[in-house]
């Protein structure tokens, strides 16, 4: 992402996936049953679960939504978001440990409504067994009140039936729980959420979870009268999965309450000025590692960045150098960064009612990348005043960053991300020095995950620091290439859904994991030197985005940069979405 990078990034190369490929070629159609019992169901505004049976033998399920490859899995579950109201479809099939394919299952479809009621739940169909009357069949059923069975379906009118009791778990196989509980009278279904997410519906009064990992969960459950009222939720149920099949206590707990400070308001009102967002209290996941604690968090739930965690800006774009604002271009990128919390006059009165790069609905934000309406002329100024800056600039994007408010040396770093599939994007989550070149920084930089949009089936990790730096001279060049491999290719269109990119960070040791699975770590005592700041940004063009096909970029002639009339032409505002950051550290 900064200069100190760009004679390093030579070394990306493609990695060499055919035997990969071919080793997911079916050679079977028939050696494991295809899914059955596909379902969706309305979780949230635009969002939808898929679920299917658990197949005897599976190693992963490939999934179909709306006639395109929506992943691979290996729960029997796939949450599709930002869908469009109106209907969409999925099958599945799945793949054995012999990369054998079944055939696919049925198509589920089901309606997705322009507003989201969670008192009305909406459930699909199967293509074949559509109900009489499709209109109906998206709407709970009315109410009867003459109805016997009624009477006995609510404690009072407020909270629609008894709350169930008796919470129970046990671990029945690897990474398997079998979750029960007592059955309510007058129930017709059971909300289930697990870890902190609605995972559905149930008629019967035990649900069972695979593929868990290896540490604590949680369950809480609704009972659901016939007449969709929703009784208040259960106490929740911690239980810790073994390795292997062992099991351990079932006892009825609380979730760990949040510490007690002035700052448990909605996120991003006046009073929120703490470095964890309270509503990440109330997200069961954070919980998941025992031995690291949360020190840093924002789930995006509000309308606008919250300036108590975070800047709008890189920390050398729009500094002040004592007589103006200096902004800057590094790698050769193409954006122009808009500082929606900038201290500069002129930005505020040019650039800010112009575009705002912040695209936030309530649980995620969006940055989003647009042409420059603001564009004059072709220039290839490194720095300069604004006017000359944003004149020459073709897009307007947006970063954000924690400099001078939260850094960190060593703990848990994560985000969960969206990609944009788009030629010339290059998102990242990186994280950053603090120190300036005159107070003993070694330039130190881990990415997380980085990613031009024209691939977006590889990310790349990477750690960089510098020796011998100086206030006068920038420092000699070490690029640090994680094993197996920095670029992970692992056949999933990152683009299509939001994934968890993070890493653990201990003394002379990194790992890197995407979606809670490593995939590539380092050991190198040169990772131990400095305190590092959190940066995510959608980055467009630069030195990389050209770089020849075998390192990645795009595999253009020199003189056909990024972006070209095509590239122009073609452009679809693309943007990066970012539904939680979180930071922890070792207890």
């Amino acid at each position: 992402m900064t200069q100190t990078r760009l004679a390093a990034q030579t070394w990306r190369r493609l990695l060499l996936v055919v035997p990969f490929v071919l080793s997911l070629i079916p050679f079977s159609a028939s050696a494991i049953d295809a899914p059955k019992n596909v379902r969706g169901t309305e979780v949230a505004q635009s969002m939808v679960k898929w679920e299917w049976d658990w197949v005897p033998g599976v190693k992963v399920y490939e999934v179909t939504v709306d006639g395109n490859f929506a992943g691979l899995t290996a729960d029997p579950q796939l949450f599709s978001r930002d869908l469009w109201a109106g209907e969409h479809s999925m099958s599945v099939r799945a793949v054995d440990w012999s990369n054998n394919y079944s055939g696919h299952s049925a198509t589920a479809k089901i309606n997705v409504r322009s507003s989201f009621d969670g008192n009305s739940i909406n459930k699909s169909y199967r293509v074949g067994e559509e109900p009489p009357t499709q209109v109906a069949a998206q709407q709970p059923p009315a109410q009867n009140t003459s109805a016997p069975a009624a009477t006995n379906r609510s404690q009072s009118a407020n909270n629609g039936s008894r709350v169930p009791t008796n919470l129970r778990a046990t671990q029945t196989a690897s990474k398997t729980i079998r979750w029960e509980w007592d059955a309510v009278s007058g129930a017709a279904n059971y909300e289930l959420n697990v870890d902190g997410i609605i995972v559905g519906l149930t008629s019967d009064t035990n649900y069972t979870s695979r593929n868990m990992w290896i540490g604590e969960h949680s369950l809480a459950v609704k009972a659901v009268t016939g007449d969709w009222k929703y009784s208040a939720q259960s106490e929740t149920l911690k239980f810790r999965v073994q390795p292997g099949n062992g099991s351990s206590s079932n006892t009825v707990a609380a979730a760990p309450p949040a510490p007690q400070s002035n700052n448990q308001n909605n996120n991003n009102s006046a009073n929120d000025t703490g470095l964890i967002d309270p509503a990440s209290w109330g997200m069961q996941d954070i919980y998941k590692r025992p031995d690291y604690e949360l020190v840093f968090s924002d789930e995006f739930n509000g309308n606008t960045l919250n300036p108590a965690r975070w800047n709008a800006q890189l920390r050398w774009d729009g500094e002040f150098n004592g007589e103006r604002y200096e902004y800057r271009v590094v790698n050769g990128e193409d954006q122009f960064y808009v500082n929606t919390l900038t201290a500069d006059q002129g930005h505020k009165d040019t650039i800010l009612p112009v575009y705002n790069p912040f695209k936030f609905n309530g649980s995620r934000l969006g940055i989003q990348a647009v042409r420059n309406p603001l564009k004059r002329w072709d220039s290839n100024d490194t720095y300069g005043p604004l006017y000359n800056m944003v004149s020459q600039q073709a897009f307007m994007s947006g970063a954000i960053s924690t400099y001078d408010k939260f850094t960190q040396k060593y703990g848990y770093f994560e985000a969960r991300i969206k990609i944009p599939s788009h030629v010339g994007t290059f998102p990242a989550f990186w994280l950053h020095h603090q120190k300036r070149a005159w107070e003993g920084t070694r330039r130190s930089e881990i990415d997380i995950m980085e990613n031009l949009g024209h691939a977006p089936w590889y990310i790349y990790n990477s750690f960089h620091y510098y020796n011998n730096v100086s206030a006068s001279y920038y420092g000699d060049d070490n690029f640090l290439r994680p094993q197996p491999d920095g670029q992970i290719y692992t056949g999933t269109d990152y683009s299509q859904n939001f994934h968890t990119y993070a890493v653990e960070w201990k003394p002379g040791y990194i790992a890197w994991y995407i979606d809670d699975q490593k995939v590539s770590e380092l050991w190198n005592e040169n990772v131990n030197h400095e305190e590092l700041y959190l940066i995510l940004n959608l980055a467009m063009g630069g030195n990389w985005t050209n770089f020849p096909a075998n390192s990645g970029g795009l595999g253009r002639e020199w003189y056909d940069h990024f972006p070209n009339a095509n590239d122009i032409n073609n452009f679809r505002d693309p943007m990066l979405e970012i539904d939680f950051v979180r930071v922890y550290r070792r207890k």
